[in-house]
């Protein structure tokens, strides 16, 4: 296992395997019970690549209305899906995070901006999802950053670092 979270409303376990191009949904209350969602899903058929696997989930992390799942990948993209479904909804680059990297992601509390780590300094991206753009980077580690957490419950974001330190900033989104 390589990432996981609960979903918005702790019913589902959703876990990532490294390999594997599925989301496992473990239902709670319904003994266990496992459904997947495959990544490569675009919508249509994706012409016999269905269990391709060109990239690692890293994290993820519950959208504040539990509609949307971010998922940080160890191939400089950030995906946004369709917590339900699984369907694509914004690809967010413009970082860098690789497999040996160790890349995050959070939510800002209007659900509006996603938070993610980059491997060649030690700041944070923070993206406006409808536009897929880098709207600001938080500079302020010396080293790549190791965690972050954003509270859904105002605009704080807690990062810490291979620096030896742990920041607290109010993000104005």
């Amino acid at each position: 296992v390589e990432s996981l979270c609960f979903s918005s409303d702790g019913v589902n376990l959703i876990v990532y395997t490294r390999g594997t191009p599925y989301l496992s949904y473990i239902n709670l209350e319904k003994n266990c019970e496992i459904s997947r969602i495959n990544l490569n899903r675009t919508g249509g058929t994706v012409g016999g690549f269905e269990d391709h696997v060109s990239f690692a989930v890293m994290d993820m992390a519950v959208s504040p209305d539990g509609k949307f799942l971010a998922l940080a990948t160890d191939t400089s993209r950030n995906i946004i899906i369709d917590s339900v479904n699984g369907q694509q909804i914004r690809n967010l680059y413009g970082h860098t995070n690789d497999g040996f990297s160790n890349p995050k992601i959070g939510w800002s509390s209007s659900g509006q901006y996603i938070f993610g780590n980059t491997q060649e300094d030690g700041s944070i991206c923070i993206w406006d999802i409808a536009s897929t753009n880098i709207v600001h980077r938080l500079k302020g580690h010396t080293n790549p950053v190791r965690d972050l957490f954003s509270s859904y419950l105002s605009d704080t974001l807690v990062t810490t670092s291979f620096d030896k330190h742990t920041k607290v900033w109010l993000t104005p989104m």
